[in-house]
């Protein structure tokens, strides 16, 4: 009796599912690429709207700090009411009223500080300082947020392919069992080999559930992470550049270009002014102002304009700016010691990347030379299987490490992706070069 035709290697099913994958992912309605998810999350997650706010709180301060310097303007109004009036009498039946008994009273103050210790010239750089900070730390939010949108998109989209794979074993070991069946009722099999196969069956069935069950859960923490609704289906990331140098040029281009490095010289800055700010209360006080008044009464003028120069000049304050003074000056210490633990960190970061993104790209080469061995181990085997120089346990064999070969080879490339993308924010470029995020910015004030 002639064998069932040859079936189909595994292989080329793989390929198939993958391409119909990839041909699906260009006509889905929702967000399918990384950069259309991390502009989605970029736009609805909370941790950008804090930063924004952060700035919007730093840019009050400013407008509070610069209020300072300007002049202030108020208006004084009064009305009394007296027992009874008090008048001067002139002459027998000649009197002068100097205090009604109903008296009204107004004035405009104008007050302008002329000197106060330099130090509301101070607090408005310091404010403009934190202002900076404020939109570093903002960038600062969008490329962390962005590294976790990639590692949550590769996720996804990695147990996406795990689960075509397993699919595609599924369907490829349920034929197996069929041909296995029909060559045992013609005596060409045993029962252990049937078996043997409705349990790899079961097996299979078990794993492709797993894989649906794992890529649901990556797909609805992929949702959640970006705002989105309704995900389309995810198409892969290509290859990601990275930075070119070793391990040292690499981090000498961290200190450049990291986003915390330029914080800490806004910190560093902004720490020496605040010691002169403290500073300040030690020197004198020149205020000036100017005054309109007018009232109901005659005395001693209805109306008169004034100007004063008031100066005070601190002798002794109790040690209270002298303590302030120490204090300000251990906050600088603190954030000269901050740059020296930001230094090495930065340092431990590009390595451990650097590392992780070789190792990563190593063990991508090694996934897909183990994934072309086994699909050529697995299109030798089904050949000589099936003039019947194989055994069935042989095949099963080879189909479990084509299958395994390729789950591999799907983590490893994501992996490499992550690394990269991970390398390229440990150095502080843009982790995704094709995404431009200058648009992103806020809004200057």
């Amino acid at each position: 009796m002639p064998r069932p035709a040859p079936r189909a290697a595994l292989a080329i099913a793989l390929a198939a599912v993958l391409a119909g994958q990839t041909a699906a992912s260009a006509a889905a309605d929702g967000p399918t690429t990384l950069a259309e998810l991390v502009l989605s999350a970029l736009a609805t997650h909370e941790s950008v709207e804090i930063a924004e706010s952060q700035i919007r709180r730093a840019q009050a301060d400013t407008t509070l700090a610069r209020s300072a310097l300007m002049p202030r303007l108020e208006l004084n109004g009064a009305y009394t009411f007296y027992a009874e009036e008090q008048a001067i009498e002139l002459s027998p039946g000649e009197s002068f009223v100097i205090r009604p008994a109903e008296d009204w009273s107004w004035s405009a103050d104008l007050r302008q500080t002329l000197f106060y210790g330099l130090r509301p010239w101070r607090a408005r750089s310091i404010a403009r300082l934190n202002l900076d900070i404020a939109r570093l730390d903002r960038r600062t939010t969008v490329n962390d947020l962005t590294l976790e949108v990639a590692a949550a998109f590769l996720t996804a989209t990695a147990a996406g392919e795990r689960v075509a794979v397993q699919a595609t074993a599924a369907e490829q070991i349920a034929k197996q069992l069929h041909v296995a069946e029909r060559r045992y009722e013609v005596g060409e099999s045993t029962v252990a080999d049937v078996a043997r196969w409705r349990a790899e069956v079961a097996g299979a069935r078990q794993a492709l559930v797993v894989a649906e069950g794992e890529a649901e859960l990556f797909r609805h923490r992929l949702a959640r992470l970006t705002g989105v609704d309704d995900l389309g289906e995810l198409a892969r990331l290509g290859p990601v550049p990275i930075p070119d140098g070793d391990g040292a040029a690499l981090a000498g281009l961290a200190f450049e270009q990291r986003l915390e490095m330029q914080a800490l010289a806004h910190q560093l800055e902004a720490a020496g002014l605040w010691v002169k700010l403290e500073k300040g209360a030690w020197l004198p006080e020149l205020e000036a102002t100017g005054q309109y008044f007018q009232q109901k009464a005659a005395f001693p003028s209805s109306d008169w304009a004034s100007l004063t120069l008031g100066l005070r000049v601190p002798i002794y304050d109790g040690g209270v700016t002298a303590a302030n003074v120490a204090k300000a000056r251990e906050d600088l210490r603190q954030v000269e010691l901050l740059g020296q633990t930001l230094q090495r960190t930065i340092t431990d970061q590009v390595d451990t990347a650097r590392i992780s993104f070789a190792a990563a790209d190593a063990a991508l080469d090694a996934a897909r030379e183990r994934s072309l061995a086994a699909r050529e181990a697995y299109r030798q085997v089904e050949a000589a299987f099936r003039v019947g120089e194989a055994s069935s346990v042989e095949l099963l064999d080879a189909t479990t490490e084509a299958t395994d070969a390729e789950t591999t080879h799907i983590i490893a490339r994501a992996q490499r992706e992550f690394q990269a993308i991970s390398l390229r924010h440990a150095v502080g470029l843009p982790p995704l070069p094709d995404l431009d995020y200058s648009e992103l910015e806020a809004p200057q004030e």
